[in-house]
């Protein structure tokens, strides 16, 4: 399509029946195309939008994952350390409970030695305890006798002096 003045100048009515459907063709053609371009750069600029708001996005996800990571870290040396000073406790009071009972068996057998002790000590006072009253119940005797002889004696001298 001629559109400068520079030319002879176009019967309109030939141009309108030969060439103008031509035109209307080719307007029709370059306008579907402009259409199709513009969309490409509406969806250029969108893509662009959207890689920057990807980006954004990106880069706070990245942020937060960094600070759950570090957090991890953070919960999981702390959880270490309870594990260990957990272990340290359950090993102190294995310790402990070995130590308590290594006391108690020492315990147990020194109570048992002093019942044996005592029970020993126990039946030779009783023993020394019936020979005492045995002997008591001699000396008791003896001593009657020698009172009794102590008479007899008194008496004989007595009648020896008479």
């Amino acid at each position: 399509m001629q559109v400068s003045n520079d030319t002879n100048s176009v019967d309109p009515i030939e141009y309108i029946t030969k060439q103008l459907s031509k035109d209307l063709v080719q307007l029709i053609q370059v306008r579907d195309e402009l259409a199709i371009r513009q969309g490409a750069l509406s969806a250029a600029k969108d893509a662009i939008t959207d890689r920057a708001k990807a980006a954004d996005e990106l880069a706070s996800a990245k942020d937060q994952a960094a600070a759950m990571v570090a957090s991890a870290k953070e919960k999981e040396d702390a959880a270490k350390a309870q594990l260990a000073d957990l272990k340290n406790r359950e090993k102190a009071l294995a310790d402990s409970v070995k130590a308590f009972e290594a006391c108690s068996t020492e315990r147990e057998k020194a109570v048992e030695v002093r019942e044996a002790t005592s029970d020993t000590r126990e039946m030779h006072q009783q023993q020394a305890q019936e020979n005492l009253d045995s002997k008591e119940v001699k000396l008791i005797a003896d001593q009657a006798a020698l009172d009794a002889r102590i008479k007899t004696f008194q008496a004989k001298v007595a009648a020896l002096n008479a």
